[in-house]
């Protein structure tokens, strides 16, 4: 069964701590995370109804990715950012993706603030066909159209396949934009940061190159500690789906995957727990933010 915690992050983290949503065999070894609150990250440019283009033109793509992120949350007009986004001369934006931080923060957000942005403007696809949501080439980004799959599975998991558990590369890998923008190598923590707009995905907020391995640290910290269920006495632990899903991601064997629960604190030194997978809720659940939105008076009840 999926955790409540993971559809109202601020909320169940507090009652997780407060022991109810503990089963009675689940034996909690560290207390349950705090939220990964940022506060209140800062927005490289202000938050006006509109978007000054040139403004936008000047930014580093990262933060041009990052502010995007932030507008979509803040329920602001995000038309200048796609066009930017569109226009993005590939050589260029390769160039300035310099490093893994910069491509990991870049792709992350776009990926994040696109879905949002889409499931907000219209949750139609999404509910009716999710397989042919995630394949459609409706990102128009860097002169070439790519979908959130190209995204997740094409860039950020260097054309890793969804079908053997990670371990074998698609016949996208052959796409130039993938091999050109495709990151250095795989980090496991993307999976704790990607939203995809499912009621059991991680709460999105803007990453930051400066502050990448931080923040995915806490998302990670935060996602796993309210999903993570150890049974000492049956001798099991029951961990996302997404770990079963991606295997290779996370090291591939039993072994690999209980050293990251042991980095988090979710298991005890010395101890091999049994792996069992919790199921997945695909229940479309928008606006799980990891920072709090300040909303007018008539909105706040949307």
């Amino acid at each position: 069964m999926i955790r409540p915690s993971n559809r109202y992050p601020r909320v169940a983290a507090t009652l997780v701590g407060l022991g109810l949503f503990a089963g009675c065999s689940s034996v909690p070894i560290d207390p349950a995370p705090a939220p990964p609150v940022i506060s209140h990250q800062p927005s490289p440019l202000p938050r006006t109804a509109t978007a000054d283009q040139a403004m936008l033109d000047s930014l580093h793509p990262v933060a041009l990715s990052a502010n995007f992120v932030d507008r979509v949350i803040h329920d602001l007009p995000v038309e200048a950012h796609l066009a930017r986004f569109a226009a993005l001369e590939p050589a260029s934006l390769d160039a300035q993706l310099d490093t893994q931080t910069r491509q990991l923060a870049f792709w992350i957000n776009v990926y994040n603030g696109y879905t949002q942005y889409f499931l907000k403007a219209d949750p139609g696809p999404y509910l009716d066909n999710r397989s042919a949501y995630f394949g459609a080439e409706q990102i128009h980004i860097a002169g070439d159209h790519v979908s959130l799959e190209d995204i997740e599975h094409g860039v950020l998991r260097r054309g890793a396949t969804i079908y053997t558990l990670g371990h074998v590369r698609m016949l996208w890998w052959r796409r130039a934009f993938i091999r050109r923008f495709a990151v250095e190598s795989v980090d496991y923590r993307l999976h704790f940061a990607l939203n995809c707009g499912a009621l059991s995905c991680p709460p999105v907020m803007a990453y930051q190159a400066e502050r990448l391995d931080e923040q995915l640290d806490a998302n990670s910290r935060f996602y796993l500690g309210n999903a993570v269920e150890y049974d000492r006495a049956a001798n099991v632990v029951r961990v996302p789906a997404l770990m079963r899903w991606f295997s290779a991601d996370f090291g591939g064997s039993a072994t690999a995957k209980r050293s990251i629960l042991r980095r988090y604190g979710l298991l005890p030194a010395a101890t091999k727990p049994k792996l069992a997978y919790l199921p997945y809720d695909w229940t479309m659940a928008i606006e799980n933010y990891a920072v709090t939105v300040d909303r007018p008076p008539s909105e706040a009840g949307r």
